[in-house]
């Protein structure tokens, strides 16, 4: 796997593990259903996520035009 798929790899793993420590935030198990705002919010969380570490992580990747499309 090259080193641009790692990363996307990785946000998504962590993107999708958000998404799951968002429940932990509830009262009883009886509260626990999907709710498209967790959704969008970890959706939210790994696109700034991604950004922020392209930002600390910029000279590490070579290729300059695929860090902009990532």
């Amino acid at each position: 796997m090259n080193v641009l798929g790692r990363f996307a790899a990785m946000i998504a793993t962590t993107t999708v593990i958000m998404f799951g420590l968002m429940y932990l935030n509830t009262f009883a198990t009886d509260y626990v259903w999907y709710s498209q705002t967790r959704t969008w919010m970890a959706l939210l969380m790994g696109a700034v996520m991604a950004i922020i570490m392209l930002g600390f992580m910029w000279g590490m990747y070579k290729n300059r035009a695929a860090n902009l499309g990532t």
